[in-house]
C-alpha cells in the first residue's frame, strides 16, 4: 500500500543529513480533538509551535524502493477513529501508577504545583489538562494483527526536559515512562521476544571486539 495515495493530510518526506545520501522520513501533522484543551506544543528546528497540532513520524523511506505502509495505514485510521479510548488509556496508565512514579522520580506536589496533586480519592475525576499532552507520534515499523504500534512524545508541566513517553498498539498502552520507552515490551507483546533476543545475542557474540581507548602516556588513571 502506497501511503502517499491514502489521502492523508498535510503528508510531506523530509530529507535530512548528507545531501548525497539523505536520509527521508514520510511525517505530518494532526489535529486531536480528544486532547483539545490539553497542554500541547511541540519544537521544530529549536522554535516552540503552540498551535494544538501533533507531529506524526511515520518512518523511513528512500528513493526508488517500495515500501507496504498497510500497517502504518490502519494504526492512523484506528488513532483517528479511536482517539478518546487511546486518550483515556494512555491517561489511566499515567493516574494508575502515579504514587509509583512520584517516588521514582522524586515529585513533590506540596514542592512544586507543576505537579499534579493526584490523590486516591480523585484519581478518576481529576483535571490532567494544565499538566499534560501529546508533542508527537511515531510510527513503528513493528506491528501486530498489521497494526502497527505507536509511540507517543508528551509533554509535562513537571518535567519539560524529557516529558513522557508511551507506547500503544490500538487502544492498549503496552509501555509508559519518562521520556523514552522500552522496544522490548513491544517484542513481548507481539510474540516476537526470543526470536529478537536470539538475534540479538547472536550479533552481541559476532560483533568484534570492542577496542579500548588508549590513554595518552601521561595520563596514569
Amino acid at each position: 500500500m502506497d501511503i502517499f495515495s491514502c489521502d492523508i493530510p498535510n503528508l510531506r518526506v523530509r530529507k535530512f543529513g548528507p545531501k548525497r545520501d539523505p536520509l527521508e522520513t514520510v511525517e505530518a501533522v494532526i489535529t486531536l480533538e480528544a486532547w483539545d484543551g490539553y497542554l500541547t506544543h511541540r519544537y521544530e528546528n529549536g522554535r516552540k509551535i503552540a498551535d494544538s497540532t501533533v507531529k506524526l513520524d511515520f518512518g523511513g523511506t528512500a528513493p526508488g524502493i517500495t515500501r507496504d505502509w498497510e500497517p502504518e495505514v490502519r494504526a492512523y485510521n484506528y488513532l483517528l477513529e479511536n482517539q478518546h479510548a487511546i486518550r483515556d488509556s494512555i491517561l489511566r496508565t499515567l493516574v494508575e501508577g502515579w504514587e509509583q512514579f512520584k517516588e521514582t522520580y522524586y515529585l513533590d506536589p506540596a514542592d512544586d504545583p507543576d505537579v499534579p496533586d493526584i490523590t486516591p480519592a480523585d484519581r478518576d475525576t481529576f483535571d490532567l489538562k494544565p499538566f499534560i499532552g501529546p508533542q508527537s507520534i511515531a510510527f513503528h515499523e513493528e506491528t501486530k494483527d498489521g497494526v502497527a504500534y505507536l509511540e507517543w512524545f508528551l509533554n509535562c508541566t513537571w518535567d519539560p526536559e524529557h516529558g513522557l513517553a508511551a507506547i500503544t498498539h490500538q487502544d492498549r498502552v503496552i509501555d509508559f515512562d519518562r521520556g523514552e520507552t522500552d522496544i522490548w515490551k513491544i517484542f513481548a507483546d507481539n510474540g516476537t521476544y526470543e526470536e529478537q533476543m536470539r538475534d540479538y545475542k547472536e550479533r552481541e557474540k559476532n560483533a568484534p571486539p570492542r577496542k579500548q581507548q588508549q590513554k595518552p602516556w601521561w595520563k596514569f588513571w
